[in-house]
């Protein structure tokens, strides 16, 4: 028995309305084309689609399969069995087949896999990411941000796919998903502790550019915005670290979320200029500050022409320069050098000393 639904002209579905401005509404029930057309918030998705997951925007994708031709009038043909097809019980049965492959190495690699993306592809769905937390602990162990050796008998190959498999579905299960995010964050005793895992260096840029999407979901988190000032630092830190540029600049997207700055051409540059407010605002010079002055320093000194230093990162520098000096610490020195010789005018330095 078929059932035809006729998309275009007259909707029957009922409309979601993200906003008061009713010029933003869209159909409840998701009108797919020939062509990859996001699935936006709320949206029903009929039976028989082609769905995908775009890995840049972690957002869902669907379009008409191969099998569904449109109708010369607009209609779909879609089979009612097919409508009726239970994509939460799937998505159940993929994440416990999940499980039981962490946990008991049930299952071969290539199941895995497919199980894997069929996942990533529901996960971005609110209520269904909700439900793919239940299964924080697999997906984590088959990332591999704590260290897990993973599943055995796995080639190379196979065990970098799983490892971003798994990441992706992390971060597209936290993407505007409030609950997802409450679940996933009490997960952790320690939240910082995760942020430390996601933000090391490794040498898989594909890997860290997809941990760092996990950061991105959760930049609209209230745990997150209560710490935004020392996760900024980590991630500066991690900066010069990196020589892939589609890692830097997906580092630096995700910076210039948090402190809402214009994204600057050079990444270069705009590090200098976060970096350097990020240091204005420092009190202490703990080990964090240093190690971020001294990254500075490295790329003022390489290109003395990339930026010119913040007059208020200047009374920054000589802020400290006085309570070193009141200290009577050996770091004067240091900044001093910092002050004069790199940020500021080397010419000064000279009165610098006379004035001791």
């Amino acid at each position: 028995m078929l059932c035809l639904l006729l998309f275009g002209g007259i909707s029957f579905a009922k409309l979601i309305c993200p906003d008061p401005n009713p010029l933003n509404c869209y159909p409840e029930l998701f009108e797919p084309s020939t062509d990859w057309k996001t699935v936006k918030e709320g949206q029903i998705i009929p039976g028989g689609l082609d769905i995908r997951l775009n890995i840049d925007t972690l957002e869902r994708e669907a379009k008409l399969s191969d099998n569904n031709k449109p109708h010369e009038n607009g209609a779909v043909i879609v089979s009612e069995d097919i409508m009726e097809f239970d994509e939460e019980q799937d998505l159940s049965e993929a994440l416990r087949h999940v499980s039981k492959f962490v946990d008991h190495g049930v299952g071969d690699p290539a199941t895995l896999l497919r199980k894997l993306e069929f996942i990533s592809e529901m996960s971005s769905d609110s209520d269904y990411g909700v439900d793919t937390m239940q299964y924080i602990q697999p997906l984590i162990r088959l990332s591999g941000l704590y260290d897990e050796e993973g599943p055995k008998d796995l080639n190379d190959d196979d065990s970098d796919e799983i490892r971003e498999r798994a990441t992706i579905i992390l971060a597209s299960s936290l993407r505007n998903n409030a609950e997802a995010q409450r679940k996933f964050l009490q997960y952790f005793s320690d939240p910082m502790d995760f942020v430390d895992h996601l933000t090391a260096k490794i040498e898989n840029d594909v890997l860290l550019r997809r941990r760092l999407g996990i950061l991105g979901s959760l930049l609209n988190s209230g745990w997150f915005m209560d710490r935004f000032e020392s996760i900024i630092k980590k991630l500066l830190i991690l900066y010069p670290q990196l020589e892939n540029q589609a890692t830097k600049q997906r580092l630096m997207h995700i910076i210039s979320d948090i402190t809402g700055d214009v994204a600057d051409e050079d990444n270069d540059r705009q590090f200098a200029n976060i970096a350097q407010l990020t240091l204005i605002g420092e009190k202490a010079l703990d080990d964090g500050t240093l190690t971020l002055l001294d990254e500075l320093k490295k790329l003022k000194l390489n290109n003395r022409k990339l930026f010119k230093a913040r007059s208020e990162f200047l009374e920054w520098l000589n802020l400290q320069m006085e309570a070193l000096k009141a200290a009577k610490d050996p770091k004067l020195e240091e900044f001093r050098f910092l002050r004069h010789e790199v940020f500021g005018n080397p010419k000064a330095m000279r009165k610098s000393y006379d004035e001791l």
